[in-house]
């Protein structure tokens, strides 16, 4: 087992997800959409030259309207995506909390998803049933003194990216550093969540020197 090089706990708040998108469409899907803008203005361009030489001919209409319909798709599209999965995210109701630890031949993620804004009450099973846990009561000293005996709804996930069999790329952009994984994932780690400039510097060092920078 190789040892750990460096450990980062961050979290994310909703800009910061947002921004990631954001980046993560203009890098990978960006240049297709400009590709697909040429083409369909290309097609308006030929639809109206059609209206303008023979007005009664429906064609024209029936082109350079798709071609407009598409075109306006084509870019409001990633718009509606973001904001669906925007709303999705806050609907969800979970707070989560990433570990990223760096090792010579991979990359851990651990995902702790707890659920939030949840009002939590600590209850106690006794003989008269189910009641709740009264603050400096004896069954709240011995709960304090245990507390494994109190229920944790945390979750935890764990993903590890081998070095040697996945595409990582990383990139410094704004407040954020953006770890691209086979062109289909990404992880915003927030420069806030390091300690220091130093902290920054050894993080980024060690994409560098794999060569994934």
């Amino acid at each position: 087992m190789s040892e750990k090089l460096q450990e980062i706990i961050f979290d994310n708040s909703p800009e910061e997800i947002e921004e990631a998108y954001k980046e993560f469409h203009n890098r990978y899907t960006l240049r297709r959409k400009l590709i697909y803008t040429v083409i369909y203005l290309i097609v308006v361009v030929l639809a109206a030259d059609l209206v303008i030489k023979n007005p009664t001919n429906p064609a024209g209409y029936i082109a350079g309207g798709l071609g407009l319909g598409i075109l306006v798709f084509n870019w409001v599209k990633p718009v509606l995506i973001r904001r669906k999965m925007m709303q999705g995210l806050r609907e969800l109701g979970t707070d989560e909390t990433y570990h990223i630890r760096l090792y010579e031949d991979r990359i851990e993620i651990e995902t702790e998803i707890r659920p939030a804004d949840a009002e939590t009450e600590i209850v106690a099973v006794t003989a008269q049933g189910v009641i709740p846990v009264e603050e400096g009561s004896d069954a709240a000293k011995e709960l304090a003194e245990h507390p494994e005996l109190v229920k944790d709804d945390t979750q935890i996930e764990k993903t590890v990216y081998r070095l040697a069999e996945t595409e990582i790329l990383l990139c410094d952009h704004k407040e954020l550093l953006l770890m691209f994984v086979n062109r289909s994932y990404i992880h915003a780690i927030p420069k806030r969540c390091f300690s220091g400039e130093k902290e920054i510097l050894d993080f980024k060092a060690y994409f560098e020197e794999k060569g994934l920078m």
